[in-house]
């Protein structure tokens, strides 16, 4: 069941949605495709062997491909238009590594169930997550509308994030090999430290410079680029070149793609969000942690991460 976080419109006064990317492998483009028809309706259409589109389904478009820019044959500097049998042989190995992607348009928070579906149904169909094998640092990410744009709620939901990043681990069961890739690397100390002070209380031009100044790339477990691009698209020019799409959302990209698992399902990932949401919103139950976070860094114990994880747990049951 997806427990939803506290506010459920967006700052249009809308219902709130929200997508996701699923990565994984054992489905080829052309199968995920079909079941996302079969389920929602909509028009297949085959690029390549390595990327399909479903267009007008009742949600939207979905998008599905090998998830490297440089082996899609939509790519103008694709390389394996020459030879077939090479561009098989690249594939083949390429797919131990890089897994097929699906990417879901926004569903409402009325309809998440049915985006569940969709992993259920991958899952019947052959699909394997995260933990199928070693080298599989596959992930889910989930893009959830945001429900403001004012700076001091979007620095409370950092806030609540720093803090309860390695408990969302711990609790997301979030996979080694992900943990050692640069995927998902957790906030810097010098960054933390700074919104984390009594002091800090920044308009929103500061936030985002603050921001860009540590995290000047996609690879953090929260990535805050695409929605603070969406806000202010004049920060792309003080970026180094990388993919970026603007768009009014969280990007949350922590959880494993556990597609294959049972007691696995979007729901328990997406319900660990609305938990950091909750905790941004509950503003007394927030200072209390960042006092205690203070009190814990300046302690004898404070590179045991175990012990702050359990001080988090217990303040997640008080504030449940």
């Amino acid at each position: 069941m997806f427990h939803l976080p506290p506010v459920r419109t967006s700052p249009l006064g809308k219902v709130r949605r929200c997508g996701f990317e699923l990565e994984y492998t054992g489905l080829r483009p052309i199968e995920s495709a079909s079941v996302i028809v079969e389920l929602f309706g909509g028009i297949l259409e085959e690029i390549s062997e390595y990327e399909v589109k479903v267009t007008g389904t009742k949600y939207g478009d979905f998008n599905i491909y090998i998830d490297s820019v440089y082996l899609r044959s939509s790519n103008e500097k694709y390389l394996f238009k020459e030879s077939d049998l090479f561009k098989e042989l690249v594939y083949s190995i390429s797919e131990t590594v890089v897994p097929y992607e699906t990417v879901t348009p926004p569903f409402g928070f009325g309809d998440l169930e049915d985006a569940e579906k969709l992993r259920q149904r991958l899952k019947v169909q052959g699909a394997l997550g995260t933990s199928a094998s070693i080298f599989y640092a596959f992930g889910l990410h989930i893009n959830i509308e945001t429900y403001t744009f004012e700076a001091k709620e979007l620095r409370d939901i950092l806030r609540a994030f720093v803090l309860m990043q390695e408990w969302i681990k711990e609790r997301s069961e979030v996979d080694l090999t992900r943990k050692l890739s640069w995927f998902i690397e957790p906030f810097e100390k010098e960054y933390m430290d700074l919104i984390l002070s009594k002091s800090y209380d920044p308009d929103l031009d500061s936030l985002i410079e603050d921001y860009i100044l540590y995290n000047p790339t996609r690879n953090r477990a929260l990535d805050m680029l695409p929605l603070f691009a969406y806000m202010k698209p004049a920060i792309k020019e003080k970026l180094p070149p990388q993919k970026l799409s603007p768009r009014p959302a969280f990007h949350y990209r922590l959880p494993n793609c556990k597609i294959d698992e049972e007691g696995w399902s979007l729901a328990k990932e997406f319900n660990l969000w609305s938990l950091v949401e909750r905790a941004a919103a509950n503003k007394a139950a927030l200072k209390e942690l960042m006092e205690d976070y203070m009190e814990f860094e300046e302690s004898p114990y404070w590179f045991i991460k175990e012990l702050w994880i359990e001080r988090v747990d217990e303040w997640i049951k008080e504030l449940s």
